[in-house]
This record gives structure tokens, sequence and C-alpha cells, in this order.
């Protein structure tokens, strides 16, 4: 009886100890998952990050906005010159300057002097708005560029030395600088071009269905399927992307290889063998570099056709 107590409490003991293993392991598992999730860089969070810069982000846009209606109306100008000026048509821009300046000095020698100095001075601050507004664009991008480098750099002491030896030197160097700079490139770009866009194609819309509602209409509905076949094409270009990293990447890792081995390269006499490689390494960057970017601006001009 003594015995089957005993042997009932080491049994309930040893329940208990694998109860706590089996809670301390869950624990340390949700921990890792946590940690894990914790390093993701995903698209949710280059969101977050990105909508964390309000005021830049705002002001980049509220520029972005005021660039763009300065510029509409420079060529506009020439054409209204020949109107009003040239065909002895006048109308509110020869009516606007008339008012401006005394009857004394009423001519076309003004019209077009006064036009010519609007289209300088029109130029001029477009330069200036367009400058400010890269600016803001380039501060947002390099912002989140950095926090993805850090995040990136207190990952890498948790990384294993067998991740490290598959991936190699170059290869997670590649991550790091190429890989990055893309994500920096494409957001500064969609983020400089979102809004204006929007309020471009709004603003074209209006003016097509206010001078004709069926033409606007009918030029409105072929914008699904340029949007589609746009689409189309981006995904291939995003493929083209892809590997024109991955030859950067192969090329960079080849490079830091043979420069890291250069003193027993040059004791064995194989230097010329390895730099080969690195050359032909270069070469197939080259061809994936040529291939992405003509492309890519095919698509690009394809989409404003």
């Amino acid at each position: 009886m003594i015995k089957t107590t005993s042997q009932s409490q080491q049994d309930d003991q040893q329940d208990h100890k694998q109860t706590t293993a089996q809670a301390s392991q869950q624990t340390a598992d949700q921990t890792a998952l946590q940690k894990k999730q914790g390093n993701l860089i995903s698209w949710a969070l280059i969101r977050e990050r990105v909508l964390r810069q309000k005021r830049p982000l705002i002001t980049a846009h509220i520029i972005a906005v005021f660039a763009t209606l300065v510029s509409v109306p420079i060529p506009l100008m020439m054409p209204l010159l020949v109107d009003e000026v040239l065909l002895e048509k006048p109308g509110a821009a020869v009516q606007t300057m008339q008012n401006m300046f005394p009857e004394s000095w009423w001519g076309p020698q003004l019209y077009i002097l006064a036009i010519l100095g609007l289209v300088v001075l029109l130029r001029l601050s477009s330069l200036v708005l367009s400058v400010w507004q890269a600016r803001q664009f380039t501060i947002i991008g390099k912002n989140l560029s950095f926090f993805i480098r850090n995040k990136l750099m207190l990952h890498l002491p948790r990384v294993s030395l067998t991740e490290y030896e598959t991936q190699g030197s170059g290869g997670i160097s590649s991550r790091c600088i190429t890989d990055v700079e893309t994500i920096d490139k494409f957001l500064a770009e969609t983020l400089s071009k979102f809004l204006v866009s929007i309020l471009t194609i709004i603003g074209t819309a209006a003016i097509l269905l206010w001078i004709d509602w069926q033409l606007g209409l009918i030029i409105l509905l072929l914008n699904p399927a340029v949007i589609y076949f746009s689409r189309s094409f981006g995904k291939r270009i995003k493929n083209l992307k892809t590997r024109e990293n991955a030859a950067f990447e192969a090329f960079q890792e080849s490079l830091i290889d043979t420069l890291d081995a250069i003193q027993q390269l040059r004791t064995a006499q194989r230097e010329k063998q390895y730099f080969s490689r690195v050359i032909e390494a270069a070469s197939e960057l080259r061809n994936s570099a040529i291939q992405s970017q003509w492309k890519t601006d095919a698509v690009n001009r394809l989409s404003f056709t």
C-alpha cells in the first residue's frame, strides 16, 4: 500500500514536470514566434512607417499639387499669345494686361513681353517647387530605408551561422543594400506621383465630360483596359527586377570572395581565372539591367499613352 502511494506520488511529480516542460516549451515557442514576427518586414509595416511621417508627407503632397498647378498653364501660353495678339482676337489675357498697364504701353510688344515674363516666372516657380517636392519625398524614402536597414542590422546577430554560409557575405550585403535601395526608389516614385495622378485623372475626366459627355465616357471606359494591360506588363517587370537584383548579388558575392582570397590566389597564380568569373558575373548583370531598364521604361510610357 505504501509502495503504491509512493509510486502514485512519483507519477504525479512526473506528470507535473511534463506539464511544466510543455508549458515552458509553448512559452518559448510563442516568444520565438513573436520575435520572428517582430523581425518581419512586410508591406503593412512599411505602410505604417510611411503614415507615421504625417507632417513631411502632407507637406510633400501639397508642394506636389502646387508644382503641378504651376506647370499646367505653361504650354497654353503660346497658343493664347497667337490667338489674342498675332491673330488680333483680344480676349481675357489682353483685357487683363490692359487693366494692369497704362494705355500708352498697350501694343503687341507689351503683350509678348508680359506673356514671356509670366512663362519665365511660372517655369522658375515650377522648378523650385519640383526640387522642394523631390527633397521632401527623398527624406521620407531615406528615413524608411534607414528603418529597414536598422531592423536588418539588429536581426543579423541572431542569424545562424548556417544561414551565413548558405547566403554568403555577398548575398547578405546585397539584401541590405540593393534590395532596400529598390524599395526606397519604388516608394519615393510612387508616393510623389500618387496624389497628383489621382487629381489629374479626376480633373481630366471632369473636363472631358463637361466638353462632350459621350466622348468623355468612351475615353474613360477605355482606362480599365489600359490599367489591366499595364498590370500584366508590370508583373513581368517585377520578375525582371528580381533577376537584376539576383545578378547584382552574384556579381557582388563573386567580387568579395575574389578580393578576400586575393593573397592566396596570387600565390597560386590563379587570380586571372577568378577575375574572369567576376567579369562574367558583371556581363550577366549588364544584360539583366538592360532588359529591366528599357522594359520598365516601355511599360511606364505605355501606361501614359
